[in-house]
């Protein structure tokens, strides 16, 4: 019994330096400082008049776990090294406002514009204590007479001195001393657990916030692993990794996908179940960390580039990143023909029955066994798994929901198709924050509601009807028009009407919207999206086609990659414009003067294919071998032809035109691009080509050359 918490008390002034010499701490499982200084001067206005406000409960520790560093824009200090700390698992809203209003800070919350002003706590002098239940503790505007509260709470000589020299009576005087005095003396009530394991204190934080936060898994082992001399803070390393992933459009996944993947690679079960994750060692989870967060930026750039799944919401399941994770942190490297046939036969197969929907954990487990099968080169059998789109039909009778895994399948299938603008016939932009609900500005209903309603058309919201557009086109152009009108406006402006509407997988032709025949598109569309369904759940004998520069394009422009719509024609003027020239002159040294790279030219900053026919215009020899010529020769005059050897040109086709590829491979000495006299060194940094002083370049070849 000798562990067992004693009741105890601290004074406002104990409390207030403990916590400026980093004893008292508030553990980042707390929930974030919330409280406004109306709720604020409630609480002081208690203690004033010696209410029970609660008791703190503290766990007394020398373990380190991960902290709030400030309050708002107030820094806490770290504690003293070789002291014990205490963590505040209960009165952490009411701790951190005693705080504030002492300080008289100034804290702006996270997120928001408002700075909030503690100094704007007053104490209202025109009332008496002993005589009145009103308010004593307010906020100005609601006293007419008042002193601040900060000045109460920092009550002595001196202080007296000024008030009265500013006006104050001697009575008003007396009356701030005796508040000073209540609170200088206000015991507040606390209780110290002092066992040293946090699975103990985080046992008893559930139990005492059973109305209030529950602890999430990520938080539990957020605190368990917070490793001081490691530099291992689980929370701040995902917040880290969400930021890099905003790049990607991939910022919003849930950090259960880590935890799983860490259980599947560590246990020796490979389960992932909540109880297996909880009892993980601190050190594995530390040591296996690095690779885990590199195997799922690897199974995103996957969705990304071979999926052809741009943003994060269009995901049906989070989960489905683990058993590709998994996949890359076993092997090591991409997949073959063969295993990605297999993992894509398990994405879809997993998505379109709604697998992930319950039993999360365990269907996990048994699914990488599937994927150690896959590994083998072996394709998995899915006897336990029942697809619920089984024909044409049942497409039609699936109403859209953006919270529905098999409607996210299908849009994932119609993203494949890297949809046209009806309008310009340029690809379509995804957004995160325009998928997030149904009436989001990247969802179109092809056959408009308006437009059914007035039909008395049922089945208006059926998957088959809703297609991905631009948001100026769904908002401002399309509205409630039938699709035979808009249609014909955009044939207008659009030669390429006809292919745009066929990467919607729909055939103007033949799938009735010439007539508005609803029932008629319904129909040919569904057929359409059935038979990309297939094609994905039934993996065909031959190889998986890898299309490595489509793929390369799809990643987007980064350390390693950049875009030019053209080499010399100047888009806005339609001019030649040889500045552009110089341009991909300091890209490719760039390239050179880093890690290498690809400069694709023909495609734009939007990962449209924009060609090589306006650079065509321009030469004396109209086709790719001018385009060659007068490419290798204005990087010999830029470059130098001794580097000849560090880049070579490829042609693909993307997007049905003809574009270039400069290959560019990292220079073994300094490259620089002779311009107007002058000659510039340039290097790739933050996905961009910048140009470094001599001073800067010396120390970028330090150990480089």
């Amino acid at each position: 019994m000798s562990n067992q918490p004693k009741p105890d008390s601290k004074t406002y002034d104990d409390l207030i330096s403990e916590i400026k010499k980093g004893i008292i701490k508030v553990p980042k499982f707390q929930r974030d400082f919330v409280w406004d200084i109306a709720k604020t001067a409630s609480l002081l206005d208690s203690i004033l008049k010696g209410y029970p406000i609660g008791t703190f409960i503290l766990w007394e520790t020398d373990q380190r776990i991960n902290e709030i560093k400030n309050i708002g824009n107030l820094d806490l200090p770290d504690t003293p090294s070789g002291s014990s700390v205490q963590y505040v698992l209960d009165g952490q809203q009411r701790i951190t406002s005693l705080f504030a209003a002492y300080l008289g800070a100034k804290i702006q919350k996270s997120g928001e514009r408002k700075v909030t002003d503690y100094n704007d706590i007053v104490v209202n002098l025109a009332d008496d204590l002993d005589e009145n239940e009103d308010y004593i503790i307010t906020v100005k505007g609601e006293a007419t007479e008042f002193v601040s509260l900060h000045d109460v709470l920092h009550f002595d000589f001196e202080m007296s001195q000024r008030l009265a020299g500013i006006g104050y009576s001697n009575a008003q005087i007396s009356k701030i001393s005796r508040y000073s005095k209540a609170f200088s003396t206000y015991a507040f009530s606390t209780v110290t657990l002092r066992k040293n394991d946090i699975g103990s204190a985080i046992d008893v934080f559930t139990r005492i916030n059973t109305g209030g936060k529950i602890l999430t898994l990520f938080e539990i082992m957020s605190a368990k692993t917070f490793d001081e001399k490691a530099n291992f803070d689980m929370q701040a390393l995902w917040d880290e990794f969400q930021d890099k992933l905003k790049d990607r459009k991939y910022e919003n996944i849930s950090p259960t996908v880590i935890l799983q993947l860490l259980s599947l690679l560590i246990s020796e079960t490979k389960e992932c179940k909540r109880k297996t994750i909880l009892t993980l060692e601190k050190t594995d989870i530390i040591n296996t960390w690095a690779s885990a967060i590199s195997a799922i930026e690897h199974a995103i750039d996957y969705f990304r580039t071979v999926l052809r799944i741009p943003v994060s919401q269009l995901l049906p399941y989070d989960t489905l990143i683990v058993p590709f994770a998994y996949f890359y942190n076993i092997t090591g490297k991409a997949p073959n023909g063969q295993q990605r046939k297999y993992l894509e036969e398990l994405f879809w197969r997993s998505a379109l029955s709604l697998r992930y929907s319950s039993a999360t954990e365990s269907k996990l487990a048994a699914d990488i066994k599937r994927v150690d099968k896959i590994i083998a080169g072996e394709r998995p059998t899915y006897g336990d798994v029942r697809l619920f789109i089984s024909s044409a039909d049942d497409l039609k009778e699936t109403v859209f929901s953006t919270g529905n895994a098999i409607c996210k399948s299908i849009l994932c299938i119609l993203a494949y198709q890297e949809p046209k603008d009806f309008h310009n016939n340029a690809r379509i932009l995804l957004d995160n924050s325009y998928l997030k609900i149904a009436s989001s500005k990247n969802y179109h209903h092809f056959f408009p509601k308006a437009f059914l309603r007035k039909s008395e058309n049922g089945n208006a919201n059926s998957i088959v009807n809703i297609t991905l557009v631009s948001a100026d086109l769904n908002k401002n152009k399309i509205r409630s028009k039938a699709p035979s009108v808009y249609l014909e406006e955009f044939r207008d402006e659009n030669p390429e009407l006809t292919n745009a509407l066929k990467t919607h997988l729909i055939d103007i032709q033949h799938s009735g919207v010439i007539q508005d025949d609803y029932s008629a598109f319904l129909k040919h569309r569904s057929e359409a999206l059935y038979i990309e369904i297939l094609k994905r759940i039934e993996p065909s004998s031959t190889s998986a086609p890898i299309d490595s520069v489509h793929e390369l394009i799809l990643e987007g422009e980064g350390q390693m990659i950049e875009f030019k719509s053209t080499m010399r024609y100047d888009m806005r003027t339609g001019e030649v414009n040889k500045k552009l020239e110089h341009v991909i002159a300091k890209t490719v040294a760039a390239f050179m003067n880093s890690a290498g790279g690809s400069l694709f030219i023909g495609v734009d900053d939007n990962q449209n294919a924009i060609g090589l026919e306006k650079d065509y215009t321009t030469l004396s020899k109209p086709d790719r071998d001018g385009f060659q010529l007068h490419l290798s020769n204005l990087l010999d005059k830029y470059l130098g032809k001794e580097v000849m050897k560090l880049w070579k040109l490829e042609w693909p086709i993307y997007d049905e035109k003809q574009i270039c590829v400069v290959q560019v491979t990292a220079g073994n000495k300094p490259v620089y691009v002779t311009y107007e006299g002058k000659e510039e060194f340039f290097v790739r940094k933050e996905g961009s080509s910048q140009p470094l002083t001599r001073a800067e370049e010396h120390a970028w070849g330090q150990g480089r050359w």
